[in-house]
């Protein structure tokens, strides 16, 4: 069957085969990983997306589906032979109602925060990446991101959504009632599932009000034992929305990059609080560290200028090499003790193969979140490690997270690039039931192959 001449039958929808054209949606957004050769459908209705999946089904191809392509575990990246289905063409978003807006899956963060702010309101999810990541994308891996200390997971913002199944049915649930103990939870189980069960199409998004006033509070901690030692403190500030974290190191290179030289030492950690309220109570930080290691930010003017020592910390590490990108998370009693023992491994084992690491670590301190991104030394050809040096590296990471009760995907899911490690956190009876929920989503096992679960579909 002619995959390619079917799918160009389908009314609303675009194909695209050349090997130039595709190039973007067969690599992930970090540069390492790549898959192959593939046909990429771009539906912009629910109806074309179903039609996809049908005739994908028909002939036994396997289904990828993508948003914004800026996740950072190769879990959207095809296997040869795949279709990549583009979901930013379902672009539409709809009114608020009861707190909520319908947004299709390829609405990006950015935009449904524009529409929300528009309104007065917000929709509580803040990545980095917002100008491309898309909602659906957001629901597919239950993205966290900055806020999730005040507004949760996506799993929290998330009321409803609509999803085509493996066999082109379309499951409608984006409107469900408030209380409904009607059966399984069949949303809560898409979101989080990583394109593996269904396609998801549109989402319905909590909106909150927005709030009249922000700070942003930077403090430079000497080191990040007393960083995590005073999460309590911070905990009680006013209307408090992000509590962020990056080692000293890490800061000065975002300086570096962007040179504009840092209002703060950076010789330990900076922790990075976000208020929905003025800073009105100045005793809130008093003997947390010295009046000269804190800055604090105010306006719209303001607050990008100092935030932006945290935010654009993946810009600058991804202008140095190809990283490899580990998102973790560790219990805060550990956390401290946690860093060090993932520094010490990494260096051990890049000395031994002779070729330097550089660390950089930051990440969302309330949650115990730790985005660890390991660069190679000036030495590394094409400024990246080998392969088998790289899998190396992410054991050292992962097995010193786990030995600490941590785990090896704190937001940003399982893709390809870990799929070996959730039997190692989770247990095998656990992944079992979890390939026995995928068998019975998607008996096929075209949507998604090769994610989540080693051995193929």
């Amino acid at each position: 069957m002619d995959i390619g001449g079917a799918l160009r039958a389908i009314t609303d929808c675009s194909v695209l085969a050349d090997a130039d054209a595709v190039a973007g949606y067969v690599v992930d957004w970090t540069g390492r990983w790549r898959g192959g050769p593939a046909i990429v459908a771009r539906p912009r209705t629910v109806e074309a997306v179903a039609a996809v999946v049908r005739e994908c089904a028909a002939a036994g191809v396997p289904v990828v589906p993508q948003g914004g392509n800026t996740g950072l575990v190769a879990g959207a990246v095809p296997p040869a032979g795949a279709v990549v289905l583009s979901l930013t063409g379902l672009d539409a978003i709809g009114e608020v109602s009861d707190g909520a807006v319908v947004a299709g899956a390829g609405v990006t963060l950015a935009a449904l925060e524009s529409f929300a702010a528009a309104r007065g309101l917000t929709c509580g999810l803040s990545l980095a990446s917002g100008e491309s990541a898309t909602v659906g994308g957001a629901a597919a891996t239950n993205a966290g991101g900055a806020e999730v200390v005040r507004y949760g997971t996506a799993r929290a913002r998330i009321a409803g959504l609509r999803a085509v199944l493996a066999d082109g049915v379309v499951l409608d649930r984006r409107r469900p009632p408030v209380k409904d103990n009607t059966g399984y939870d069949l949303v809560d189980q898409l979101v989080g599932s990583e394109g593996t069960l269904a396609v998801i199409t549109d989402v319905t998004w909590r909106l909150d009000p927005a709030s009249a006033h922000r700070t942003v509070v930077a403090l430079a901690f000497p080191s990040l034992p007393e960083a995590v030692a005073a999460v309590p403190a911070l905990r009680t500030l006013p209307g408090l929305r992000a509590l962020e974290w990056s080692d000293g190191a890490a800061v000065a290179r975002v300086a570096a990059h962007l040179d504009a030289p840092a209002p703060l030492p950076t010789d330990g950690c900076w922790v990075f609080a976000e208020l929905d309220a003025p800073l009105e109570e100045a005793g809130a930080l008093a003997g947390l560290v010295p009046d000269d290691r804190i800055a604090v930010a105010e306006g719209a003017e303001d607050i990008p200028r100092l935030w932006r020592y945290r935010a654009r910390t993946t810009e600058a590490v991804n202008a140095a090499g190809v990283p490899i990108k580990l998102d973790v998370g560790v219990p805060l009693a550990d956390f401290a003790e946690a860093q060090e023992a993932v520094v010490r491994a990494v260096r051990e084992v890049a000395d031994g193969a002779g070729l330097p690491v550089v660390p950089v670590l930051f990440g969302h301190l309330a949650e115990g979140n730790v985005h660890v991104n390991l660069l190679p030394g000036p030495s590394a050809p094409d400024r990246r490690f080998p392969e088998e040096l790289a899998e190396r590296l992410e054991a050292a990471v992962l097995e010193q997270v786990l030995a600490r009760g941590g785990t090896v995907s704190a937001e940003h899911g399982i893709g390809r690039a870990k799929r070996a490690w959730p039997a190692r956190q989770r247990g095998a009876e656990q992944v079992a039931l979890m390939r026995r929920i995928k068998a019975a989503w998607d008996p096929s096992g075209l949507l998604n192959p090769g994610v989540l679960f080693e051995g193929g579909r």
